[in-house]
């Protein structure tokens, strides 16, 4: 299912088993919805998290993703992907693979909001 309230980008709602890490801290969890920038994550253990820190999320259909958290209600969690090659790659072969009728709405650069982010 696809999620669209005033955001700029489609989100699809997905279950993906996950292990999340922030501070050397881990939860397992799971990965709420997706989309080509930004994670919404659940945790199922609450560990210390801040916006601003770097989190990663290391699931069996992506591997490793890498992001920056953007806002917490416990126990949901927001996350920008860093934009790495590698992290669109992971993302784009999700789709490819899980969500063959899907494809990602931008190739180019990412938002400005994101421009940023290392």
């Amino acid at each position: 299912m696809t999620v669209r309230s005033g955001r700029a980008l489609t989100r699809d709602r997905t279950r993906l088993a996950a292990k999340i890490e922030c501070m050397g801290q881990k939860t397992p969890g799971a990965i709420l919805d997706l989309s080509e920038h930004g994670i919404c994550l659940f945790g199922f253990a609450e560990i210390p998290v801040a916006v601003g820190d770097k989190i990663t999320v290391l699931t069996e259909e992506m591997g490793l993703l890498i992001g920056t958290v953007r806002w917490i209600r416990w126990p949901r969690i927001g996350a920008a992907l860093v934009l790495t090659s590698n992290n669109r790659a992971k993302v784009e072969s999700y789709y490819k693979i899980f969500k063959p009728t899907k494809q990602l709405l931008s190739s180019g650069p990412a938002p400005r909001s994101y421009a940023g982010i290392a």
